[in-house]
């Protein structure tokens, strides 16, 4: 009898395991995904999951790929980078990312009790959406200075200007996390740490003479606001990084 029991509770969650791969259909298999494969997996995120379903998670081993495959930055590398396309086409692709990764923010932007209950997933959202916007910054960038007669035009820097201070504003942005930090365990401070340490870096170095006044002042404020050591160390490193471009400036 108890033989019997223990067949049928196995048969039903095989059962359940099946219905369940069946529901939610990700092409993990391809190597990349394009803006029509994020437009099936946002669609399947948002609309097919239960209320008490768990959306994939970086902890679960068989999910795992599904959040490495939404927050792979060569998914759109592979098409901005790609000469045989043009401009136009190249910017309206990089516009459906930035769509898409808004819609992933909101997806696993989720507080239960007062925590993240896809912080993992969320920082991984918002590290891709970074790179996103910096990929996208410097497709705009060549094609501006591609399309103009003398890029030292005034119309051509006001315009370049324009979009650089939106880029920056928008990774400033990541750093307002902070003010919601307790909602982040204490792994997923460190990860939130790493992004700072990694992509303003990337950032800063891409574009050394860029203003950044704004960024510092942010920084500084949320210098004040943390009460994690973790943060701040990365904090303190991203301000002495404006500090130095700012005291060679002034050189």
């Amino acid at each position: 009898m108890k033989k019997n029991t223990v067949f049928i509770v196995l048969l039903l969650a095989l059962s359940f395991t099946s219905c369940m791969t069946e529901k939610h259909n990700f092409p993990v298999e391809k190597e990349y995904w394009d803006v029509n494969d994020y437009d099936k997996a946002i669609l399947d995120l948002r609309f097919t999951y239960e209320d008490n379903e768990t959306k994939p998670t970086l902890d679960h081993p068989e999910q795992r790929i599904i959040v490495e495959k939404l927050t792979n930055p060569q998914n759109f590398k592979i098409i901005l980078d790609d000469n045989k396309l043009d401009f136009n086409q190249r910017n309206k692709i990089a516009s459906e990312f930035i769509s898409h990764w808004k819609d992933m923010n909101q997806i696993y932007n989720v507080t239960e009790s007062g925590k993240y209950v896809y912080g993992k997933e969320m920082l991984a959202v918002w590290q891709f959406g970074l790179e996103l916007q910096l990929a996208a910054f410097d497709l705009q960038f060549d094609e501006i200075l591609a399309k103009s007669d003398n890029p030292e035009d005034e119309k051509v820097k006001k315009r370049v200007n324009a979009s650089m201070k939106k880029l920056i504003d928008n990774y400033g942005n990541y750093l307002n996390l902070i003010t919601n930090e307790d909602a982040f365990y204490e792994k997923e401070k460190e990860e939130y740490a790493k992004g700072i340490d990694t992509y303003f870096k990337q950032l800063i170095q891409v574009y050394p003479d860029a203003d950044y006044d704004r960024l510092l002042n942010k920084a500084n404020a949320m210098l004040k606001k943390t009460r994690s050591a973790t943060i701040k160390k990365s904090l303190k490193r991203l301000i002495d990084q404006i500090n130095t471009l700012n005291n060679k400036d002034e050189a």
